[in-house]
């Protein structure tokens, strides 16, 4: 039987993929500081709040996580190049010799290429987090210190590494303590604790916000005292003693507030997650800006981050995305292809296959 949704969760997906679009679209700013200080060790922390590696063995947890983020990093990143070529031919820009060869080869090897590198890394942690889970006997104590040692690596890569891992395994060691937190949060044997915090949806928005209070605080001193926020690539050495902590605490305000805000009308359109991911860069921002609003781009590309009509512009290029991949989305979701967003294949072709029998 399908796992029923915890709605609240799939709000925070939600919420915290448009900040992803948002705050790729608009310039570096203390607003993007507070976001970038938490928006990728959220979606670990959420993946791990719904992580399940009971009763399962290694093989079929395999499978499951194959067709959940590697079938969609492939189907989404060849998606990704016809989006690109499409661009260029839209916008009369010259294409290199073996241009679709290399970004075929780019999408393999996934080294950073277009935002669905982040889907590996997710697929390492939990297979990271399956082991130690089995290796502990389900012991979270056990598997906290697993994880944290994992992060020393990944802190030691990061400081002196000078290329990154195929399919962004460097982040993926970053991001078991995440994913570690998130799966502590919600299990079973510190219930109570969870309880106390969620199970009140006004006490939950209070809290959280209050950890997000703190992690603004936080975010706005490593900013200004160093202009970085939290990385998990090579050669991006930050003060980890600060950014860890902080995105911990961040993401869980984060998390706490759309807990408070739990709504269905949020909820569901989670689903275009996969979508937005990738195509939000790679079409909708290059069409909105250079296609259908190019006018609009040239009076405002000049303003600083905090100008009322800049912050106008980037709103209403994040609604165009968010618009303009649900179509995408939804042509994907009701096509043979339906699995690279994670989507099943519609009733229709089994009706079809039935009818043809």
């Amino acid at each position: 039987m399908k796992p029923k949704r915890i709605e609240y969760i799939d709000v925070a997906k939600f919420i915290a993929m448009i900040l992803v679009v948002f705050t790729h679209g608009i310039k570096e700013c203390n607003f993007v500081a507070l976001v970038f200080s938490f928006h990728l060790p959220v979606f670990f922390i959420l993946n791990g709040m719904t992580l399940k590696v009971e009763n399962q063995s290694f093989g079929e947890f395999l499978v499951k996580k194959l067709k959940r983020y590697i079938i969609p990093m492939f189907g989404l990143g060849f998606i990704c190049i016809f989006f690109e070529l499409f661009i260029k031919w839209l916008l009369n820009q010259p294409i290199p010799d073996n241009f679709v060869l290399n970004s075929i080869i780019a999408v393999i090897n996934q080294f950073r290429k277009f935002a669905i590198w982040f889907l590996p890394a997710l697929f390492f942690t939990d297979l990271i987090l399956f082991g130690f889970h089995k290796l502990s006997k389900g012991r979270l104590s056990i598997m906290g210190i697993l994880s944290l040692l994992v992060l020393g690596i990944g802190i030691i890569f990061n400081k002196y590494a000078k290329a990154p891992m195929v399919w962004n395994f460097d982040a993926a060691l970053f991001g078991t303590i995440f994913t570690y937190t998130g799966f502590a949060f919600h299990h079973k044997k510190v219930s109570g604790f969870y309880n106390l915090v969620t199970k009140n949806r006004i006490a939950a928005f209070l809290i959280g916000a209050a950890l997000m209070t703190a992690t603004y605080f936080i975010s706005q001193y490593v900013y200004e005292d160093t202009h970085r926020h939290l990385e998990m690539f090579f050669g991006n050495y930050n003060p980890y003693y600060i950014v860890l902590p902080n995105a911990i605490i961040g993401s869980l305000g984060f998390i706490l507030i759309c807990r408070g805000i739990t709504n269905p009308i949020l909820a569901k359109p989670v689903e275009m997650n996969l979508a937005l991911l990738p195509f939000h860069q790679v079409l909708a921002f290059p069409l909105f800006g250079f296609v259908f609003f190019k006018d609009w781009w040239k009076d405002v590309y000049q303003l600083p981050a905090s100008n009322p009509q800049y912050i106008l512009y980037v709103s209403t290029q994040t609604l165009f995305s968010i618009a303009l991949i649900a179509i995408i989305h939804f042509a994907i979701k009701y096509s043979p292809f339906s699995i690279i967003v994670n989507q099943p294949l519609a009733s229709f072709y089994h009706r079809k296959k039935r009818e043809q029998a």
